[in-house]
């Protein structure tokens, strides 16, 4: 044989060898990429409940009623400690409904379904939302995406109405 032909079929047999390894290679990164996905929503989901939960054990009954009071009659709150409080906790849970719509994919929440039922529900949320610095302390992309759902509740049922949301549970009788 040609040594040019031997050269050949070494150089061949090296390239795939190599193809065979980077092929490899590319399986196991492709699966680590998997994990730190499926770790990365786990993480998420986490990270929404924790929040919640300790929002919500911190809550004396006077707060409790504050909030209530605010969500359906902002104008209720009569205080400026009260309505401090109440844009406080709102901020924290459009923060936290934000987190559910930005990564619905990852935690299998469907995508402005919560802050459309929440936002829905509460004129009086909304109503601090559009008149106080509720916007001005979250980013953009939220403002956008909160701004878009509260037109749409305001046009639907006007600026202190109540959006009736029916429940997505499948099994009704």
């Amino acid at each position: 044989m040609d040594l040019v032909v031997i050269a050949q079929i070494i150089t061949g047999t090296a390239t795939l060898i190599v193809a065979i390894v980077l092929s490899f290679q590319l399986r196991q990164q492709n699966l680590q990429l998997r994990l730190q996905h499926k770790d990365f929503a786990q993480q998420i989901k986490n990270q929404i409940g924790e929040r919640r939960t300790s929002a919500t054990l911190s809550l004396t009954s006077s707060m409790r009623e504050t909030l209530v009071k605010g969500r359906y009659d902002y104008s209720a709150l009569k205080k400026t400690e009260e309505r401090t409080f109440f844009h406080q906790w709102v901020i924290s849970t459009l923060e936290i409904m934000i987190m559910k719509n930005l990564y619905s994919e990852e935690t299998g929440h469907q995508e402005s379904q919560h802050l459309k039922e929440y936002l829905g529900s509460s004129p009086g949320v909304r109503h601090a939302y559009r008149n106080s610095t509720i916007r001005q302390q979250l980013d953009l992309d939220s403002v956008n995406i909160i701004d878009e759902i509260v037109r749409e509740i305001d046009e639907e049922v006007g600026l202190d109405g109540i959006l009736e949301t029916e429940s997505s549970y499948p099994y009704k009788k």
